[in-house]
């Protein structure tokens, strides 16, 4: 059995308030366990509330807990610090991502904990903490674990994890590279478009899984606007969960001026743009604190 819980629901910065108590205001970060394995996808805000929970959960027992980050932007890397089971000695930290255009991985995560932005710096923490640049798929026990790259300003990956039963993929801040294909004017009517080839094969990094965990940041008239920014229309991600017939969709990455009521209504929108395009695939709005067993 896989078990997934979020943490930290929101896009671009953390927005807490009595309007976003139901979906949450922590930025991204989710939590996936699988027998023994502790893998978390990226490193925002909610990591905080994870790490203080697993203090509690396992107290003095060494932990070792793999990270996976999409990117280095702030709000999937900001609760990095104040993630308090990285600084016990007796826990091991494996932290995974892309390198950056200029930069390492590893530098990057250095230099958010500079001492000119930070008090404590990485090499404080545990001396167990390891960052490894993807390169190739990663094996942890039974888990295998496959990386995309996505369409964002910055170097950001997808992430697949299987157990050979079981398949999940954390996706958020991609761009379709046809933009909104819910439109007639965007359809590119060649296959041998490199575009329209790029998102086929993000279809095909994302066919058949049990849960698809992908952002949902704009509404179709906001991304009008926002275009080129490295986030996704609510149409193009629906229509992507279907064409790979994912089994259930969870909406993520909630845009900070998106309420607790706005959420719900793209929820539904979802909904009614899965049966326009003949699929099966159930939406649902990632919450801070839902936990969804896949068995």
């Amino acid at each position: 059995m896989m078990t997934v819980r979020f943490w930290g629901t929101r896009g671009s910065i953390a927005t807490p308030g009595p309007s976003t108590m139901r979906y949450g205001g922590n930025t991204s970060c989710v939590e996936l366990r699988s027998g023994n394995h502790l893998i978390v996808f990226d490193a925002g805000t909610g990591i905080r509330e994870l790490g203080n929970r697993l203090l509690k959960e396992f107290e003095s027992q060494p932990l070792t807990i793999h990270v996976f980050i999409s990117h280095t932007h702030w709000d999937h890397i900001q609760g990095f610090p104040f993630f308090l089971p990285a600084y016990e000695p007796q826990n091991t930290v494996h932290l995974y991502g892309p390198p950056g255009r200029d930069k390492s991985l590893d530098k990057i995560l250095k230099i958010q904990m500079d001492s000119d932005y930070f008090p404590v710096e990485l090499g404080a923490m545990s001396p167990n903490i390891f960052v490894h640049e993807m390169r190739e798929e990663v094996v942890i026990g039974d888990l295998t674990v496959k990386h995309f790259y996505l369409n964002h300003p910055a170097m950001c990956l997808a992430y697949r994890v299987s157990d050979g039963h079981r398949n999940i993929v954390y996706a958020t801040d991609n761009e379709p590279y046809q933009g909104t294909l819910f439109a007639q004017s965007q359809k590119v009517e060649s296959s041998s478009d490199f575009p329209t080839y790029l998102d086929e094969k993000f279809v095909e990094f994302l066919s058949q899984a049990d849960l698809y965990i992908g952002e949902a940041q704009y509404t179709t008239e906001e991304y009008r606007e926002k275009r080129g920014w490295g986030h996704s229309p609510l149409e193009s991600v629906v229509r992507f969960a279907v064409q790979a017939n994912v089994k259930t969709f969870a909406l993520f990455h909630h845009d900070p001026l998106h309420d607790d009521n706005f959420v719900d209504g793209m929820v539904q929108e979802a909904k009614q743009l899965v049966t326009l395009f003949g699929g099966k695939t159930e939406c649902i709005g990632a919450q801070e604190g839902l936990e969804i067993q896949i068995s």
